[in-house]
């Protein structure tokens, strides 16, 4: 008659998966605990670094709409530039305007340069200088979300020197600003939709953390039995999931947050 204690199948499939085999109810649950306050340590250390990074994306998205104000205001002087020289003489009639318009578009232009610069002061990566934010969902680094910065400089969006001597080349200034505009848009865009990835993968790790919490805790007590095995068996599977080489997909993880929510 063999001593190995009667397991489910579901339990018997997630203790596989851990990589143990009890041969008691108490060995079972020594097991149990050992992974869940494996888990925990894991959860900490990819909520410390969630902290830290969704910092520098929150940092960047606010320097991102800076650029943006900026472009706008270098766009403006543009179509200043150009309702003057569109009327009849108007190159010649309001050549001191329009030369103000372009000293004042290039003062921008010098801001825009140092607004990127500071923008990475103090800061491991700064992704509007094209630098690439590793974010990692697992202490192994196997599963991660890279935030792909751009270079917003002048230089990098293209922007040429301002040339407000005819009609043309101030629509090609016209043009270069609203290309770079779309182009910090862009990176606005793609940090906010990485901002609520980090946030919805926190959330779901902060959740967890507090079911794992509970059942170290439940399991650590005299009253503890082998019954309470099943009871943790979603939580051992979320647990699974978390540290799964592959990252789950946004919805996967939004739905296993709701149904941990309502445990």
């Amino acid at each position: 008659m063999t001593n190995q204690i009667f397991l489910s199948s579901t339990l018997e499939k997630t203790l596989s998966r851990i990589g143990e085999a009890p041969s008691s109810a108490a060995g079972a649950d020594k097991i149990i605990l050992a992974h869940i306050k494996s888990s925990r340590r894991d959860c900490l250390k990819i909520l410390s670094g969630f902290e830290n990074n969704l910092d520098l994306l929150e940092h960047s998205l606010t320097e991102t709409q800076n650029v943006i104000a900026l472009l706008e205001e270098a766009g403006g002087q543009t179509i200043r530039a150009r309702n003057m020289a569109e009327e009849k003489d108007g190159l010649e009639k309001y050549r001191d305007k329009i030369s103000e318009c372009a000293e004042w578009y290039q003062r921008t232009l010098s801001r825009l340069r140092e607004l990127v610069s500071r923008a990475g002061e103090s800061k491991d990566v700064n992704l509007l200088k094209g630098e690439t934010l590793s974010i990692r969902f697992d202490v192994a680094g196997k599963s991660c979300l890279d935030t792909l910065g751009l270079d917003l400089t002048p230089e990098g969006l293209g922007i040429r020197d301002p040339d407000f001597t005819s009609l043309h080349s101030i629509q090609n200034s016209r043009i270069d600003i609203a290309n770079g505009i779309d182009l910090a848009v862009t990176l606005k865009n793609m940090i906010s939709s990485d901002i609520a990835t980090i946030k919805t993968r926190r959330e779901f790790c902060e959740i967890t953390m507090s079911y794992l919490t509970q059942a170290q805790d439940h399991l650590s007590s005299p009253t503890a039995s082998a019954s309470d095995q099943a009871a943790l068996l979603p939580l051992i599977e979320a647990c699974q999931d978390f540290n799964a080489e592959e990252s789950m997909a946004f919805e996967t993880q939004s739905v296993q947050l709701e149904t941990l929510k309502i445990q």
